[in-house]
């Protein structure tokens, strides 16, 4: 069974999830877009690869890092602003994934938020996203709509073309 969260984009809750690092990489380019994804199944339980615990400008200032790796079925969908498919479909595909997850150690309240994602260079590179324009019409009065100025459009060929008026739909 599918199921599609619906919600409206709230940048204070995302803030809560990702880091200062991942967050303008998540939102670039997202303005106009709806974004539709879906978590079908995980196909093996996630594993750790790597922990790291660097310390950051000043000693004891502790964070920790996890690297994640996860396997499993997901549904991705990028719609442009105009409702048409920009990349994407709804059928489930095996995502392989390495996540990275950072807490700052020191905060006995902090929570891992998610820092980014690592791509191997084995992975296949992936396809290049297919832009959508919307093409200049005819500019319209705001009394005119657009199958008038096409109907006008119409008349003047036919009466630029010699044919009589008495055959020119109307």
């Amino acid at each position: 069974m599918k199921s599609f969260v619906s919600f409206r984009f709230n940048r204070h809750k995302l803030h809560l999830l990702v880091t200062e690092r991942c967050y303008p990489e998540m939102v670039r380019g997202n303005r106009y877009r709806t974004i539709r994804w879906s978590f079908v199944e995980s196909l093996e339980p996630p594993r750790v690869v790597q922990v790291r615990c660097p310390e950051m400008v000043t000693k004891g200032n502790l964070y920790g890092q996890v690297t994640v790796r996860m396997h499993s079925k997901q549904t991705l969908v990028i719609y442009d602003r105009f409702g048409r498919v920009e990349c994407g479909s709804e059928e489930p595909r095996d995502v392989l994934e390495y996540l990275v997850f950072e807490r700052h150690l020191v905060n006995p309240y902090g929570s891992w938020r998610l820092h980014g994602k690592i791509v191997p260079s084995w992975a296949p590179s992936k396809e290049p996203i297919v832009k959508t324009v919307m093409l200049p019409g005819p500019v319209l009065q705001p009394w005119q709509e657009l199958e008038d100025v096409a109907v006008e459009k119409n008349r003047n060929s036919y009466q630029n073309s010699g044919i009589n008026k008495t055959t020119v739909p109307s």
